[in-house]
């Protein structure tokens, strides 16, 4: 039996690991910046901890990780969402298996302009250009502007025509320009092992929360873009959670548009071999066609596809017949996401993130 830490739990797919390990027989530690997660409820979860915002506090927030991993023997230590950049930073000080790669590198990822222009020899990538080196402005009618560090497609704008003076001259160093493919946009999920490909997943994200974040996944399979992750994971010996958005166009051709040095909802679609992919000598990989949803935003956002036969059909993230609370108790965290909404005034996906964000400082 291993001892596992898992953070970022407002994720569902931190609920998806700690229902996984402790069906492996594993003891599972939860930690969030946030109070009322969706896992803290879970009978999957030995113990919770808050820590403080690796963000705003980044000190307190390694303080607290060294002493609840030395406290509780920990033994992995597996980030979910964003905390993991700041993790990265401090794998070298913390006494335990820590799945995230080297720091640097995972910077390199998570910049949308730097991961296109460090790594366009390994895989086949949309033109993509700083603002800052744009000349024809009228371009932008076929290109999608988004920030370098960003996530849930906030603030992206697409095929829309800008001026110049649109940006602050400072921020053109800071968004990206990038050429708009027409096609069919799937997500990848992967989990390594210094250059060892553990697991794969890919799917379709038939439903979003806005124009970014999926909440109804459809498994997909295509081999080309298997093998390049494949190849690409083993060239950089990449260490951790590793996840794609591509686009395939209406050729077949594929294009990777961004990357996320972190898990992504495509955890889902592993279930309950996530321990495994993980913790033993095997790799994992998606042999069924069977869909997922995290219905109850499909409730909120999308209402009138509840009564669609596909989604009816779809397992819910966060339902389990062996684990009730955190599916009749997650209402409660959209209380803490709502106060953040608004002491801090941002939208409703920002409300989920900012504390645990790296926006480059």
């Amino acid at each position: 039996m291993k001892t596992v830490l898992i953070s970022g739990a407002r994720a569902p797919i931190a609920l998806e690991m700690a229902r996984s390990f402790k069906g492996e027989k594993h003891r599972v530690i939860m930690i969030d910046c946030q109070h009322l997660t969706i896992a803290r409820w879970s009978n999957c979860v030995d113990k919770y901890y808050t820590v403080p915002s690796p963000r705003f506090n980044p000190e307190a927030f390694l303080k607290s990780l060294q002493q609840i991993i030395r406290d509780e023997k920990v033994d992995h230590l597996i980030p979910t969402c964003e905390e993991a950049l700041f993790i990265s930073a401090y794998r070298n000080v913390l006494p335990c298996t820590v799945w995230t790669a080297d720091h640097d590198l995972m910077i390199q990822l998570h910049n949308k302009y730097e991961f296109v222009k460090r790594f366009n020899h390994l895989l086949p990538f949309p033109k993509t250009i700083l603002l800052s080196d744009l000349t024809d402005w009228s371009s932008t009618k076929n290109c999608v502007l988004k920030p370098v560090y960003s996530r849930f497609a906030t603030s992206v704008l697409i095929k829309k025509v800008v001026e110049p003076t649109f940006f602050k001259e400072e921020e053109k160093q800071k968004w990206v320009a990038q050429e708009f493919i027409e096609g069919k946009e799937i997500c990848i999920y992967s989990i390594w092992e210094h250059g060892i490909l553990k697991a794969f997943a890919a799917y379709h994200p038939l439903y979003r929360a806005g124009k970014g974040a999926g909440i109804f996944f459809e498994p997909v399979q295509y081999e080309h873009v298997f093998n390049d992750v494949k190849k690409f994971g083993e060239t950089i010996r990449y260490h951790g959670q590793l996840c794609f958005d591509v686009i395939i166009d209406q050729q077949q051709q594929h294009y990777f548009i961004e990357c996320n040095p972190r898990g992504t909802s495509g955890a889902h679609l592993l279930h309950k071999q996530l321990a495994s992919a993980f913790l033993e000598n095997t790799f994992v990989q998606v042999d069924t066609m069977k869909e997922f949803a995290i219905k109850y935003a499909i409730f909120m956002l999308h209402p009138f596809s509840l009564a669609k036969n596909r989604v009816i059909k779809a397992d819910d993230t966060i339902f389990s017949w062996r684990d009730l609370k955190p599916f009749f108790l997650q209402v409660i965290s959209l209380f803490e996401i709502t106060y953040n909404k608004f002491t801090k005034k941002t939208s409703w996906l920002e409300a989920t993130t900012s504390d645990i964000e790296w926006n480059g400082n």
